[in-house]
């Protein structure tokens, strides 16, 4: 301290309030994913990287490969393979100030405080998982939901359909994906609720949260929403940091973020393709709200047709009458009612408001090319 009196702040005393404002966020309920998807929005592009490197090193410096939950080091080790050259220096053995300023050498230390400040201030949020402060010294069993995960290799077939239904510029050979993908998520989904009912295995229900992007980001929560109601998956936006909660079992919550993935992509290209019949400026940005909007209406309709077929079909395939079968779906909708009741007990619907016509029923009729069901023509025809 100077003989005035006045503090200066040291960069190893600066980046331990950063982390230390880090881990306040993780107490308050943030995770990982979320205080980077914050930082991506801050304004400044270099606060994503800062950010990495905080949670990085913090993940070390507090063991979270041996105490985190398995959602918790899924998203860790996301962002390390984001960031492979800040993973490799961002190791315990290591001042982290001496790290961050080594790896990130355009970083300022007025940056570095900004960041602490925007942590410091993020809002209370609701827990879906343990935080760092509960965490026990070894974690000796699993959470409840490594071992109700989906089989890897049934997600790496859905996951490797959708890509091509992605990538392809043919529309029937991305329906054909699509549906196929559909087929073996929604016979998996079946067979898991009837090995739970069973007592032979546990799909707990889950809160997980999607980061949606700008623009048209209230559109998607409604494609989101479609998706979820139709698998029964409860879904909860927070306009203020464009992050939606989506609420279900563990296989459910897998489903509904993929096809999500996938319809969004498939979305977005029916949008462009459609143009903006001829408007300009905010009547443009109408018309493809409208289409947007109307898109998602119409697949939440087809796909509940869809899923209703297809569970009917994963049923006779167990041999699981539906008699028997209807009434263990239903329970599982209640569970993730009561837990969604839990989690956010004071939620609202949102209202709706007013569309493009042409601009909707645009949507609706570009909803019609994504086939959902395998064996099945576009409804309607």
């Amino acid at each position: 301290m100077p003989s005035n009196g006045t503090y200066i702040r040291t960069d190893e005393v600066r980046a331990e309030i950063l982390l230390d404002e880090l881990n306040s966020a993780y107490e308050r309920g943030w995770q990982p994913a979320d205080v980077l998807h914050m930082a991506a929005h801050s304004g400044d592009p270099t606060d994503v990287p800062l950010a990495a490197a905080s949670v990085l090193f913090d993940a070390h410096r507090t063991r979270a490969a041996h105490r985190a939950p398995t959602e918790w080091l899924h998203q860790v080790r996301t962002i390390g393979d984001r960031h492979p050259a800040i993973a490799r220096i961002t190791e315990p053995d290591r001042p982290f100030a001496a790290s961050l300023f080594r790896v990130l050498p355009h970083v300022s230390r007025f940056q570095v405080d900004g960041l602490a400040y925007t942590w410091k201030y993020l809002p209370r949020f609701t827990h879906l998982t343990t935080p760092p402060s509960l965490w026990p010294q070894i974690r000796t069993a699993p959470d409840g939901t490594a071992h109700s995960a989906p089989d890897p290799r049934v997600l790496e077939r859905i996951r490797g359909l959708l890509s091509k239904a992605e990538s392809t510029e043919f529309p029937d050979e991305a329906e054909a994906f699509t549906a196929k993908a559909q087929e073996l998520m929604t016979r998996y989904a079946v067979g898991a609720a009837v090995l739970d009912s069973a007592g032979s295995s546990t799909d707990p229900v889950r809160g997980r949260r999607l980061h949606l992007e700008r623009p048209y980001a209230r559109e998607k929560v409604l494609l989101l929403t479609a998706i979820g109601d139709a698998n029964r998956v409860r879904t909860v936006w927070f306009t203020r940091v464009q992050i939606a909660t989506i609420v279900g079992t563990v296989v459910d919550l897998e489903q509904v973020e993929m096809l999500f993935t996938s319809l969004l992509v498939q979305s977005t290209r029916a949008m462009n393709s459609a143009g903006t019949a001829g408007r300009r400026g905010g009547g443009a940005t109408s018309f493809r709200r409208a289409f947007l909007t109307g898109f998602a209406n119409r697949i939440g309709e087809r796909l509940r047709e869809v899923q209703a077929h297809a569970t009917a079909e994963a049923a006779a395939d167990a041999r699981v009458p539906m008699t028997d079968l209807a009434p263990i779906l239903a329970r599982r909708s209640e569970a993730v009612d009561a837990e969604f009741r839990r989690l956010f007990p004071t939620t609202r619907s949102s209202g709706g408001r007013g569309v493009d016509s042409d601009g909707f029923h645009a949507g609706r009729d570009a909803a019609e090319n994504a086939l959902l069901a395998p064996g099945r023509s576009p409804l309607g025809h």
